[in-house]
């Protein structure tokens, strides 16, 4: 067998095993045969196929670029290669790639279908329904244009509009990937979680083993309330991919609402095991911890979970709470004050922030932001309740009262609210007594 023979033969193997799915070995036959026959554009594009299927973006890209360099200006690979860019997040030489096809090529409609998904990743949703029309102007019915719209609908908040473009998708691709699921999000965000509940089951019945969509329908039946049903998807998970550490996070979180505390425990711990760094489990952990009083234990991985996720104001605001639980009141002040300076409109920011100076006896700064969480969030009974306290703290009876009143008002069931209204009730009857006395003693002569 000469040279030329074999590198052909290798490239009809790797089809083939590109076929059966068979991806690693299918590289590799095409490697070989590009290593004796350098000059096939066809066998680089090839490669870049296989590696996008292995979702090894960055050798693919290098695979098109080759190809390029022996056909310039080839529409099919410029478009792969402009799809793969704006995976990567180089959505600008992405767009370079698709306008050179089109400036070639004007009937060329992937070239318009896929700017719709780049100019979505960079914001231009203007641009994108720009794309979506020309590309209509080419192919009238396209699913995949109506999904890269739907995407752009999705991301600006439109959850409406990006479900009625992936149902035109799904009637015009019923078998487009994982079609129901997309439809199923767009639903979810509009607070439809019954037809949510729907799609996804659909989509399941498409592709039982879709790990993606199993997490995610199981956190949608965590949110209807039907944990059993959620348990069974996570558990399902974890048949295909036992160290898929997010199922085992959701598995904590189901035991939580369950009150199966040490089985949570128990999987937050497994999570920590697998991936070290996963944002959640260590503020979970500190959450159990402090409910058995092991504060010194629960510090240290609610520390750990801020050196995990940064400034993420979700974040900070649950350490910041768990901190003030565990009595760790400089900690919880320096995190809550990294809180209030990247969301300053946040009013429970502001409450937890008063609540960690008045742990600290620094009343003033305490008032102060508990005053600025009401401006933000006027019926906001406990944070009237704090002050009420701290005003009653300082001497100062009347705010106390005024403050309890309108906390009374908006929570007359709330029993702390009921015990210190009674209590600066008969406060303020006994001051008024004592200054009637004496009052009557300066006023009354001396009997003789």
């Amino acid at each position: 067998m000469n040279d030329w023979t074999e590198s052909e033969s290798r490239a009809e193997l790797a089809h083939q095993l590109y076929q059966e799915g068979r991806l690693a070995e299918a590289a590799a036959e095409l490697r070989a045969a590009i290593e004796i026959n350098p000059d096939n554009a066809s066998w680089h594009f090839n490669l870049g196929l296989v590696l996008d299927s292995m979702d090894d973006f960055v050798r693919a890209c290098e695979a098109y670029r080759k190809a390029l360099a022996i056909e310039p200006g080839d529409a099919e690979t410029l478009n792969c290669l402009g799809v793969d860019l704006t995976r990567m997040g180089n959505c600008e030489e992405a767009l370079e790639c698709f306008e050179q096809i089109s400036q070639a090529d004007p009937t060329y409609e992937p070239a318009y279908c896929n700017r719709i998904i780049t100019y979505t990743e960079t914001g231009d949703h203007e641009q994108a329904e720009v794309m979506f029309y020309m590309a209509r102007q080419i192919v009238d019915e396209c699913p995949l244009c109506y999904y890269n719209l739907g995407n752009s609908f999705y991301v600006r908040g439109q959850f409406d509009r990006a479900a009625e473009c992936w149902k035109r998708t799904l009637r015009l691709d019923a078998d487009h990937p994982h079609i129901h699921a997309r439809i199923a999000e767009a639903y979810w965000a509009q607070g439809d979680l019954e037809r949510a509940r729907r799609h996804y089951q659909a989509d399941l019945r498409s592709d039982p083993g879709s790990v993606e969509t199993l997490m995610d329908f199981g956190e949608l039946l965590m949110e209807l309330g039907r944990l059993d049903e959620a348990g069974e998807k996570f558990r399902r998970v974890l048949e295909q991919r036992p160290d898929h550490s997010g199922a085992h996070f959701c598995l904590g979180e189901l035991a939580l609402q369950q009150e199966r505390a040490g089985d949570a425990e128990q999987q937050f711990r497994l999570v920590l095991r697998i991936a070290p760094d996963f944002p959640g489990a260590h503020a979970r952990l500190g959450e159990l911890l402090l409910r058995r009083h092991r504060r010194k234990q629960a510090t240290r991985h609610l520390l750990a979970e801020l050196r995990i996720s940064g400034d993420d104001t979700d974040t900070l605001q649950e350490v910041g709470q768990l901190l003030i639980q565990a009595r760790k009141t400089h900690y919880a002040n320096t995190v809550l004050r990294r809180l209030v300076r990247l969301a300053p409109q946040d009013a429970q920011a502001h409450h937890n922030l008063a609540v960690s100076f008045f742990m600290m006896r620094r009343i003033d700064d305490g008032i102060l932001h508990c005053r600025r969480a009401i401006k933000l969030k006027a019926r906001y009974p406990l944070a009237l309740y704090n002050l009420a306290l701290a005003h009653l703290q300082k001497g100062s009876l009347r705010r106390a009262r005024r403050y309890i009143f309108r906390a009374l008002t908006l929570a007359p069931d709330d029993k702390r609210i009921r015990d210190l209204s009674r209590r600066l009730g008969t406060t303020h009857i006994w001051s008024r007594l004592r200054l009637r006395r004496r009052g009557g003693d300066r006023g009354r002569k001396m009997r003789m």
